[in-house]
């Protein structure tokens, strides 16, 4: 990497870390993750629920893509903005993000995670509301705001939708144990 390449990355990295989820404000949570903190919340439970016949590598990389876009774009909760104003915003940011770092793989990566189509898209994809769900209720466990059972209840379908039937029971059963 040069010079500039080096400052872009401290830039994009310093923006997740600094980047708090718009949810979390919103719903008036102190001291809301940042999306660093939910990048390596969603790779670490990636890492320990993925199933052996995915690509293990690929979701790893795909989760900790799937909301880089952010650090340049912001934070949307959902509804906040048409699906086709968000994807354009995002799509944007992550060339600017690929062009900052020259790595244009990167958005491969992000377009594979947003298309979901790919089992490890879809799983990834799941388990970042099966994330917020936990994350809700660590706040929730902190005396904070009760949230499990509105996050739980968008994660439900996500969830179910996944191809992989039996993935998608192991899953909605972690998500149970919750409430």
């Amino acid at each position: 990497m040069d010079k500039k390449q080096v400052s872009n990355l401290v830039n994009l990295l310093g923006r997740m870390k600094t980047l708090r989820r718009a949810g979390w404000v919103k719903r008036q949570v102190k001291n809301p993750e940042s999306d660093a903190d939910h990048s390596y919340s969603l790779a670490f439970l990636t890492m320990l629920l993925a199933p052996e016949n995915l690509d293990l590598l690929k979701c790893l990389k795909l989760a900790l893509v799937h909301d880089l876009p952010e650090a340049f774009c912001g934070d949307f909760i959902p509804g906040e903005l048409e699906p086709t104003e968000k994807s354009s915003l995002e799509r944007s940011a992550m060339q600017k993000v690929c062009n900052d770092l020259k790595k244009p793989e990167l958005m491969e990566l992000f377009s594979e995670y947003e298309q979901h189509q790919t089992p490890e898209a879809q799983f990834v994809w799941a388990i970042d509301r099966l994330d917020n769900v936990f994350t809700a209720n660590f706040y929730e466990s902190k005396s904070g705001p009760k949230l499990t059972e509105e996050f739980a209840s968008s994660a439900l379908p996500r969830l179910a939708s996944l191809d992989d039937k039996n993935l998608s029971k192991n899953l909605q059963k972690i998500l149970k144990a919750l409430y």
